[in-house]
């Protein structure tokens, strides 16, 4: 039934934090699991459940014919998400594939480089493209969101991950995205991204901000800098297939 188990993400980066970050995983079955089959698996992870770490699985069970392919050209399918299974569609697109092909650590079956399927680099910055322009801009519409520090920490981290791994066309952990922007942006920008990087690694210690308001602002200022940036400098040659 299983051809293989494959971590991605945080853990085979070598940034995994054990007590913020996800357990990224893909399973490839040889085919879709039965009624009977689905319900097992959701007494695994039941029983998974009892470690804490078990609630940190998010993950998908895909047949091999869907291996290399993004959630458009796919059925529903069994993912694993806060350690509960549900049928339907995850975060699978050209990034996970992307990981899976370039930094995937083989926990059981078939080696990563045995699975017939491409990376593509256009395809992943593609997908890059819609989170700047499409998630990205529209979440800074909600203002209040950016009053809140987990929501610092996301949006900045996330947003250095993709600028970095666009600026030296290779996948970061988030942590070390922050620190690559630094490179990439002005200096005025250096507060917030430190701001971001205290609450992801301390975030009982006092913020470098003394307005939680004026700090919001300039999360919502970081997300046009980097969308106009990434425009210019990064999706314009998109359509002329350059990487």
């Amino acid at each position: 039934m299983l051809v293989g188990t494959y971590l991605y993400g945080s853990i085979s980066l070598g940034g995994f934090d054990k007590e913020k970050s996800d357990i990224d995983f893909v399973t490839v079955l040889k085919r879709d699991l039965t009624q009977e089959e689905s319900n097992n698996l959701k007494a695994i992870h039941k029983e998974l459940n009892l470690n804490s770490l078990g609630k940190r699985m998010d993950g998908i069970y895909i047949p091999m014919n869907g291996v290399g392919k993004t959630n458009e050209a796919l059925s529903p399918y069994l993912y694993c998400t806060n350690g509960k299974i549900k049928r339907g569609y995850w975060d699978i697109n050209a990034v996970t594939w992307w990981m899976i092909k370039q930094y995937g650590i083989k926990i059981y079956g078939k080696e990563i480089s045995e699975l017939d399927f491409q990376s593509n680099w256009i395809k992943l910055v593609e997908n890059m493209e819609y989170n700047i322009n499409v998630y990205w801009i529209n979440k800074a519409k909600n203002r209040l969101v950016f009053m809140f520090d987990h929501m610092i920490e996301f949006c900045v981290l996330t947003i250095s991950r993709i600028l970095s791994t666009l600026e030296f066309e290779k996948i970061l952990t988030k942590i070390d995205g922050a620190r690559k922007a630094k490179e990439i942006l002005p200096e005025r920008w250096h507060l917030l991204l430190e701001e971001a990087l205290r609450i992801r690694i301390n975030s009982k210690s006092a913020s470098f901000y003394s307005s939680r308001l004026k700090r919001a602002m300039e999360c919502r200022e970081f997300i046009s800098l980097t969308y106009d940036l990434c425009n210019e400098r990064y999706f314009s040659d998109i359509d002329k297939g350059i990487n």
